[in-house]
């Protein structure tokens, strides 16, 4: 059974710059997701079984509280805040991103932006 209080969740934002430098699948929670993952066991699998596990909801921070649950995250860490993060390592370095699943006018608009903030880093699309 799927159950917050024995997850182990990313405790704080700082921690995103000691995990291991290798490819992760890094997955996100937060209340939506935790309610998908009671009805569909496919999905609270993907959920565990990923390398780390990030709160994306204050409501997720909230109830490890309140569970004193096994992990206990300090504050929400955002799919944007790890967007960022990772963005800014790989400018750092030089590199290659992905983006898939838009329009090709959305991603059009990413790779403008991309040249803009990140100008290290080559910037590859696909949308079907």
């Amino acid at each position: 059974m799927f159950r917050l209080k024995n997850l182990v969740i990313l405790e704080k934002r700082e921690n995103l710059g000691i995990l291991p430098k290798r490819k992760l699948l890094i997955n996100t929670i937060n209340a939506h997701s935790y309610n998908t993952a009671q009805k569909d066991k496919l999905f609270a699998e993907a959920l565990q079984r990923g390398d780390v596990l990030i709160p994306d909801g204050a409501s997720i921070v909230k109830a490890c509280r309140w569970l004193d649950a096994r992990s206990k995250p300090t504050e929400r860490i955002a799919g944007w805040n790890l967007f960022e993060f990772e963005m800014n390592k790989l400018n750092s370095t030089g590199g290659k991103c992905f983006f898939m699943g838009s329009s090709e006018k959305v991603l059009a608009l990413i790779k403008r932006r991309v040249k803009v903030d990140y100008p290290n880093i080559e910037v590859e699309t696909y949308s079907p």
